[in-house]
């Protein structure tokens, strides 16, 4: 007992006010901690790009936080007396504060290389030392607050639910109504003064330890048997769930766009989950979530085949319903094998622990051990062979499960390959649907509570699936960026090789006999890039630059006697356009065009004032355009490197985004003139020859840009509203997402 705080006499204090006080500190907490990750990345995207790959990194390393301010909270509760606990504690609320406001102070990593490492730096630097001090509040409080003797303290997690509640609502709040509404310097002012009020309530909790007339020795609180079989399954009920939120957060936002809004809403499910499963009584029954879970994880697994495109709301309800299922079921069981008080700390130890697992396969391990995106799928049947047991049966590997997992690797593989999609467009031809969806959905959910022939089962699916995606592959390679593939494809309009970052065309090229050096896809002479460079009057143009490699192609609009420049960020895209075997358009046209490596908005910004007669931005992460590239400050980086009567071309095709009125904002603030041209696949070509595309051309007033007519499609772009004007401190990315494609 710690005679100098407990044993003395105290003053009654209702228990009620004990556990709001308690309650509401950690509520605070969690706000603080889970509002300063949206809000940190956020910060970072201007001077490292749009890549998801941002978002996980910085989720892993707040877990990585997490985790050492819970090893810090056990060590501290078993290592020290009461009065240490908090002296020391007080000391790192001190020294952490002093850390603040958070800033980025603009300098970029290293051209060429991955940023991971420089990444991690950053982020140690600017948000580790507060966010660690805020990371140990959770187990710190639960520990203190099962000192009091009342009668909730023997069961302290119903303050976990709280604290999850308080980081579902920061998470919510950030990007529908911080982001939206404060500048990122005042989202930080502010941040500074939550930190000392969640200061002054953990001194307050402390304070009522003193004074409280309940006493109760922490050692004398229930401890249950040590089994490190207990701690590993720990472990890996926390780390399933971890990876599959990473999974599905860069599967969507790779696909739309890397922004705080899509960060979070994975997150908030993950946190639901726990709220839900830690509540004194769960309003979801487990047994329901684990009868529930193969209903959204086998249409999920059957619709990952390639070249299946679907209505984004669909697919988002498949990945977010699947991911929160999954997390219900893995933390209900952590809820429902949840130690005693005394061990409570351990357990948070455990339990963060198994996130950091998680979260580490997928951000850091998967990009060296994998050239795909196998994470995601991997995290799936780790989902289905661990989910818990039916009856005893269920966990036993029997022939009859191996069978049934062969019979639907050939029957999906051989369905995708011979039959697959109808048209380009991703309908399903009828002997695709019964052989490679209906009669396999059929057997998974047959095998549903056999969780080692589900697993198999559904392993077996998405073998298959990525199986016949990958016969027109010749090259599949993969950064910090992205995956890149470069496939062989082939329809009635010829041969084609084309490049694939995710799940969007990157470039095109034609292997029939003189068409090498023929822009293809969205670049056609025909379409809206064609068009332009038609219009401009000769001469005019002697320096061009392009934000965004791609394979190169656009060089080949290039003429005698032009000098072009392209910025690149991932050095992989451009050794993937500098090979021959595949691309070679930097070498047979463009003038030979140089390529400088690093993010557009820090490397263009070292070219001369004034340098450029044309700028295009071509920039694109699967079907994204990175949202740092399309802020008032980054067109009055790209005006101030635009010639005088040079133009600025903005490529916005996206099947996910309307980005018009943010383009017209932009326009309408800088007082610059805006046209836009829309063009689509032409009923008897191709995609591979012909994609659709959409681009939009700005220009200062003294600009004629009357070549551009209506008659070929050119229109006024209307000015966006103000809330369409995107800058590095706010953006609203809810008014531009199309909800069907």
């Amino acid at each position: 007992m710690d005679g100098s705080l407990l044993d003395r006499p105290g003053r009654t204090v209702p228990a009620a006010a004990l556990q709001v006080l308690f309650a509401s500190t950690m509520f605070v907490s969690a706000g603080l901690l889970f509002v300063v990750e949206p809000m940190i990345a956020r910060m970072i995207l201007p001077v490292l790009g749009g890549s998801p790959s941002v978002w996980s990194t910085c989720l892993v390393f707040f877990q990585a936080v997490l985790l050492a301010g819970y090893a810090y909270a056990h060590l501290l509760t078993r290592a020290l007396p009461l009065r240490g606990q908090v002296c020391l504690h007080a000391g790192i609320l001190a020294a952490s504060f002093l850390s603040l406001p958070m800033a980025m102070d603009g300098a970029g990593p290293p051209s060429g290389g991955s940023p991971l490492l420089w990444l991690l730096g950053r982020l140690a630097v600017t948000a580790g030392p507060a966010a660690f001090a805020i990371a140990a509040t959770a187990p710190l409080l639960q520990s203190w607050f099962a000192r009091l003797g009342l009668e909730a303290s023997a069961d302290p997690y119903f303050l976990y639910a709280g604290s999850n509640a308080g980081s579902l609502l920061a998470l919510l709040a950030y990007p529908l109504l911080l982001e939206p509404a404060l500048r990122l310097d005042a989202q930080a002012a502010a941040w500074r003064w939550g930190f000392l009020l969640l200061a002054a309530g953990i001194l307050l909790c402390a304070m009522t330890l003193r004074i409280t007339a309940f006493r109760a020795p922490f050692a004398a609180a229930p401890r249950a048997t040590r089994s490190w079989r207990r701690r590993l399954h720990w472990l890996a009920l926390a780390a399933v769930p971890s990876s599959l939120l990473l999974g599905v957060t860069t599967h969507i936002t790779a696909d739309i766009a890397s922004a705080p809004l899509l960060w979070v809403v994975p997150l908030v499910l993950y946190l639901l989950s726990f709220i839900l499963a830690f509540a004194r009584r769960p309003p979801v029954p487990h047994a329901l979530m684990i009868r529930t879970m193969p209903l959204l994880v086998i249409p999920l697994v059957l619709t990952m085949s390639p070249g299946l495109f679907m209505p984004l709301p669909v697919l988002m309800l498949l990945h977010l319903g699947g991911l929160f299922v999954a997390c219900m079921v893995f933390h209900g069981e952590l809820a429902r094998l949840r130690p005693p008080a005394g061990d409570l700390t351990e357990f948070y130890v455990f339990l963060s622990a198994g996130g950091v697992i998680g979260g580490l396969f997928n951000a850091l391990l998967a990009p060296l051990l994998f050239t795909g995106i196998w994470e995601y799928p991997l995290a799936l049947v780790a989902a289905c062979l661990l989910k818990p047991a039916d009856d005893a049966r269920s966990a036993r590997l029997l022939v009859w499960d191996v069978l049934l997992a062969a019979a639907l690797l050939a029957l999906v593989g051989v369905a995708l390959r011979v039959f697959g999609m109808a048209s380009e467009g991703g309908h399903v031809r009828l002997p695709t649907a019964v052989l490679g969806f209906l009669i396999p959905g059929l057997a998974l959910l047959h095998s549903s509570t056999r969780r080692v022939r589900f697993g198999l089962g559904v392993a077996a699916c998405l073998l298959a699936s990525a199986w016949a995606g990958s016969t027109d592959a010749v090259l599949t390679a993969r950064s910090f960026f992205g995956v890149y593939r470069v496939r062989d494809v082939q329809d009635a309009t010829g041969r084609y090789l084309i490049e694939m970052h995710g799940t969007s065309m990157h470039g095109a090229r034609s292997l029939a006999a003189g068409e090498a050096t023929q822009p293809m896809a969205y670049y056609n002479r025909a379409g809206p890039f064609g068009q332009l460079f038609r219009s401009l009057p000769a001469g005019s143009v002697k320096h061009v630059a392009g934000i965004g490699l791609g394979t190169g192609e656009l060089g080949c609009y290039a003429v005698p006697g032009q000098d072009w420049t392209f910025y690149e960020i991932d050095g992989l895209v451009e050794r993937i356009a500098r090979n021959g075997r595949y691309f070679d358009f930097l070498t047979a046209c463009g003038n030979h065009p140089k390529v400088i490596l690093g993010d557009a908005r820090l490397t263009i910004a070292g070219a001369p004032d004034g340098a450029y007669d044309l700028l295009i931005l071509d920039a694109f992460s699967s079907d994204s355009i990175p949202m740092h590239l399309l802020t008032r400050e980054a067109l009055a980086l790209y005006l101030r490197k635009l010639a005088p009567g040079g133009r600025l071309l903005f490529h916005i095709s996206s099947r996910s985004l309307d980005l018009r009125p943010v383009i017209g904002a932009l326009a309408a603030d800088a007082g610059l003139q805006a046209r836009t041209l829309a063009m689509g696949t032409p009923p008897r070509s191709s995609l591979y020859r012909q994609a659709t595309a959409q681009v939009v051309v700005l220009a200062r007033p003294v600009v004629d840009l009357t070549a551009l007519r209506a008659g070929d499609g050119w229109q006024p772009l209307a000015p966006g509203g103000p809330a369409m004007l995107w800058t590095d401190q706010k953006s609203d990315l809810l008014g531009v997402i199309r909800l069907g494609y």
